[in-house]
């Protein structure tokens, strides 16, 4: 599995925002900052994006969301709220 960045802040009910093409996790601060005092704020950088390394063989939506799935898998993440932008709400 490809390693991305993953900002993780807040406790609470898992909230994921994905960023858009050509965006990064960065561009959900003021989100990040409102929700963390209410959810677990997720924030990935998708491969090639942000601070994540460059995307190796995810050329589709689909190997991009499995991918966010295997990495919420890992932090034992099963049910959360979902919000997209642009790409990242595909």
């Amino acid at each position: 599995m490809q390693d991305i960045f993953i900002r993780d802040e807040g406790e609470g009910f898992p909230l994921v925002l994905v960023h858009g093409f050509l965006g990064s996790s960065g561009m959900w601060k003021p989100q990040i900052d409102f929700f963390k005092d209410y959810f677990r704020v997720i924030t990935p950088d998708l491969p090639g994006y942000g601070k994540s390394n460059k995307a190796k063989s995810h050329n589709s939506i689909q190997s991009i969301a499995n991918l966010l799935l295997d990495c919420l898998e890992e932090k034992k993440i099963d049910k959360f709220y979902l919000l997209g932008h642009s790409m990242g709400g595909m």
